[in-house]
């Protein structure tokens, strides 16, 4: 191997192999709440930050098919962000930051020149990873938890994977079943050495297994895409391979009748879908419908990246209709369990547009591969991409997002070509300048990220008798929210118990503005007391009805509406 793509190896291990499997106490949710999402961004810079140099270094670049298609992609969600305005600056850093760093990634990929067969060998390790994403999925359904504090675990035996969400890892586990057909079907795997064809056929029935087991509706979906799409689009190869045809059908049968043995994981599954066609049982007809009444409202630009709660959850209000009894569960949704509604709503037609390019020329490529390669390489993209249409993965998953954007540079290695290049120098010092500055600053945000998140942790193992743990996330782009969330309910709570009415006046302002970005029941209901405390009745009674308004459903809101609350105790500390 040459010496960078030695370092891809390396980098490319460290990704999949290592980082993914990060895990500590964490407040659960999406984006860097999820610890694993910062420490797999750092091999992620360090890699992006090693195909730019080896352009340079090279005095070449690859440009593949469709460049000015993904181009337009990256400009036109910038352009939406940025006409949109910058509701919350923080997070549309972040949701920008992740989507142009995995186009970076891509593009950085394409710059290390490997070969088909280094190609494969790369593919390989992404399945190594799967078949360890896999194994923990099988220890989580131990009775008995195993290697707690290293894993995630839950009580009901669920298949969270290192996700916390089931749909993820199935949404995972459907990808390895792609990857194992595609890895079978490769021109090379019958001369391959006996571990990689054992990680295939290891991988192949733990997957469908998994599946199976967690009655995940996008993961058996994606699981009989895959299947028809790959078994369809290769039927000459698979006759011409009969004996890996019949070992490749009895893995899968013996993953799918462990699976279905396993738990009611497909009675569940169709229980979904019986509620899903029973109105008002389901709540994503109702989520959808109120999106888009959502997005009618801007539909060009969009409302700005960060006002999806805001914008939602004021038309959510205006949709109940308490005569047709529709209301949707509590949930303080973040997004609309849709990748394109929730770009619409927040960067309208200019950033849908822009998807749109991108995705035509994916598709352009994949039809420029043939039906066979192209069969299988559509099969890859398949259930993550199926996944973003019914919930928002790569918010909650960046792995899931890497993963997607190497199988974009799998499918586009080919028909790439190599240009000479021509950069001034005074271009060259540039991108290696900011290589040389932005990586080392995003891996220093990052590591301060992980110590906020433990901060947090360490405040609420406290029961907030400590708030100088939350100093870190005080000072930190992304959980300076969340941590004046916790800061400012222990000053309220403090101002009630020392009867200081500045102090509640000043969580009273607070929460305000808090509640017209992201409405939380918690602090509605904490601004209630707050005016209840003073004696405001008529503010607390605003602030209650539109509340209730929101969250018809809830009853802690429903006894407050009665009266039924009182001030809290003194030793009441707010955490």
């Amino acid at each position: 191997l040459k010496p960078r793509h030695r370092v891809l190896f390396v980098l490319f291990s460290v990704l999949f192999l290592l980082a993914p499997f990060y895990y500590q106490d964490n407040l659960g949710g999406e984006g860097l709440n999820l610890p694993f999402n910062a420490v797999v961004w750092v091999p992620v810079l360090v890699l992006i930050g090693s195909g730019l140099f080896t352009m340079l270094f090279q005095g070449r670049w690859v440009r593949p098919r469709y460049l000015p298609a993904f181009l337009v992609f990256v400009g036109g969600i910038l352009v939406a962000g940025f006409l949109s305005g910058l509701e919350r600056p923080g997070e549309w850093l972040v949701r920008i930051g992740v989507l142009v760093g995995g186009m970076l990634l891509w593009f950085s990929l394409l710059q290390m020149q490997v070969k088909r067969r280094e190609l494969d060998a790369l593919a390989y390790l992404l399945l190594a990873s799967m078949l360890i994403h896999a194994m923990v999925g099988i220890l989580q359904l131990v009775h008995q938890p195993i290697l707690k504090g290293w894993i995630p675990v839950s009580d009901a035996q669920s298949l969270l994977g290192m996700f916390q969400q089931p749909n993820l890892q199935a949404s995972l586990m459907a990808t390895a079943v792609a990857l194992c057909l595609y890895q079978l079907l490769t021109p090379s795997f019958l001369s391959q050495r006996w571990p990689m064809k054992a990680l295939v056929f290891l991988t192949l029935p733990l997957a469908v297994f998994e599946i199976l087991a967690s009655g995940s509706r996008v993961g058996m979906l994606g699981l009989v895409l895959v299947l028809a799409l790959v078994f369809t689009s290769n039927i000459r190869v698979w006759f011409a391979r009969k004996l890996v045809l019949i070992v490749t059908l009895v893995v899968i049968g013996v993953g799918g009748a462990a699976g279905y043995t396993y738990s009611d994981g497909q009675l569940r599954a169709y229980s979904k879908l019986e509620r899903l066609a029973e109105e008002g049982k389901d709540a994503r007809p109702h989520i959808y419908r109120i999106a888009v009444d959502t997005w009618s409202r801007s539909p060009i630009i969009g409302h700005g990246i960060g006002s999806f709660q805001r914008e939602f959850q004021n038309q959510r209000a205006e949709y109940y209709d308490p005569m047709r009894g529709e209301t949707i569960d509590n949930a303080r949704f973040s997004h609309p369990h849709n990748e394109l509604l929730f770009w619409m709503i927040e960067g309208g037609v200019v950033a849908l547009v822009a998807i749109a390019i991108a995705a035509v020329a994916v598709a352009l490529q994949i039809w420029r591969l043939g039906l066979q390669r192209g069969g299988r390489v559509a099969a890859l993209l398949l259930p993550i991409t199926l996944h973003t249409q019914v919930e928002l993965p790569f918010y909650i998953s960046t792995l899931h997002w890497i993963v997607l954007v190497f199988l974009l540079y799998l499918a586009f290695h080919t028909g790439a070509k190599t240009k000479i290049l021509s950069l001034s120098a005074g271009a060259k010092r540039l991108i290696q300048g900011a290589v040389l500055v932005c990586v080392p600053l995003l891996a220093v945000f990052l590591t301060h990220a992980l110590a906020s998140q433990t901060g947090i942790m360490q405040y609420l193992k406290s029961r907030g008798s400590q708030p100088s743990h939350l100093n870190f996330a005080l000072s930190n782009l992304y959980f300076r929210q969340t941590g004046e969330y916790f800061m400012m309910r222990t000053v309220l709570h403090n101002g009630i118990a020392t009867k200081d009415a500045d102090v509640v006046r000043t969580y009273i302002e607070w929460g305000e503005t808090f509640l017209s970005q992201l409405p939380d029941i918690q602090v509605f209901k904490d601004v209630v007391l707050a005016y209840a405390f003073l004696d405001e009745a008529a503010n607390s009674r605003r602030v209650l009805d539109r509340a209730s308004s929101i969250y018809p459903e809830e009853a802690s809101l429903k006894k407050m509406i009665e009266g039924d609350f009182v001030i809290p105790p003194k030793k009441h500390r707010g955490y």
